[in-house]
């Protein structure tokens, strides 16, 4: 571990820790490392295990660099020790910036006239959070901040009733409450392959409650299958929308490809599999990037794309 100017320019991904005091380290190469993304879980994972000459200082940040860009960036949850007869070696588990969000409370209030720059004045800001990006407008009406309410649920919420969109923090520390933006991945060349599909994930209809109060609104879903729901009017979702999530969790690819892509929320996966075919613009589920003796690779799990050649 050592300090010095990022190898923003280096191929495979470099580690880096910041001291409680801001200093900057590089970790070196870790003997194994994974980092985790899953769409269904607000903070991405890092687990990383490093050769040591002595005892470490303790970390309080981690960042993971990639081409240039900060592919991980957040807080160290635990730095363990371990002292064999071949010597010292550090492990080290972070979860994204999303995690000081998910572990602070939001202070009850009831807010007036609420807006994002001033949930991010009051709230989000003084975490550690660095800028925010979205439409800071007034918005009418109230917003109660329950007791008991995390930074993170208050943010999700405030995005979903009042923006439409779903926050998510960049490895800069940036809170983007303007929706994942769309970026194309071209996946390496692939090791392995399943397809699955999944039709107990699809409905064949959601029922719609009316002003009179009966289920009398039907929207169809797939053939084939007899699986219904009811969404009442208090609900709030969005009948289409489960039919879509129904279709898009009906299939599933997952993959094993040679290299360190990691591409973040809105990452749309073009891949070329042997003999199953091209899938193309496959949204992103979860992704697994792992390091280890054998050397780096990435395992994608994707939703039903655009497109798919066989």
């Amino acid at each position: 571990m050592r300090a010095g100017g990022r190898g923003e320019g280096d191929a495979s991904m470099t580690f880096w820790g910041e001291l409680t005091d801001g200093t900057e380290l590089l970790l070196g190469e870790p003997m194994e490392a994974q980092l985790l993304y899953d769409s269904d879980a607000p903070a991405s994972q890092l687990r990383a295990v490093f050769p040591a000459e002595k005892l470490w200082e303790d970390l309080a940040v981690v960042r993971v660099f990639h081409q240039g860009q900060v592919a991980f960036g957040g807080i160290v949850d635990e730095q363990n020790t371990a002292l064999s007869g071949e010597g010292f070696t550090v492990e080290l588990i972070a979860r994204s910036w999303e995690a000081l969000l998910l572990d602070n409370e939001a202070r009850p209030a009831v807010l007036r006239s609420p807006s994002l720059g001033l949930l991010w004045e009051r709230y989000f800001q003084p975490l550690g959070l660095t800028s925010v990006v979205g439409d800071q407008s007034p918005k009418a009406g109230e917003l109660a901040v329950e007791k008991g309410t995390s930074c993170w649920e208050l943010l999700e919420n405030f995005c979903r009733d009042y923006l439409g969109t779903a926050p998510w923090v960049d490895g800069k520390g940036t809170l983007h409450c303007e929706g994942p933006q769309e970026t194309k991945v071209i996946a390496g060349r692939v090791l392995s392959a399943e397809l699955s599909r999944l039709p107990c994930k699809q409905l064949s209809a959601v029922w719609q409650q009316s002003f009179r109060g009966t289920y009398d609104t039907p929207f169809r879903g797939a053939a084939g299958v007899k699986r219904q729901r009811y969404v009442s009017m208090e609900d709030g979702r969005d009948p289409r929308a489960l039919l879509r999530q129904g279709e898009r969790e009906s299939w599933l690819l997952s993959v094993e490809c040679q290299g360190n892509s990691w591409p973040g929320p809105g990452a749309l996966v073009t891949v070329e599999t042997p003999r199953l075919g091209r899938f193309e613009d496959c949204p992103l589920r979860q992704a697994r990037y792992i390091r280890d003796s054998r050397g780096e690779r990435t395992r994608f799990v994707l939703e039903r794309g655009k497109a798919v050649c066989g």
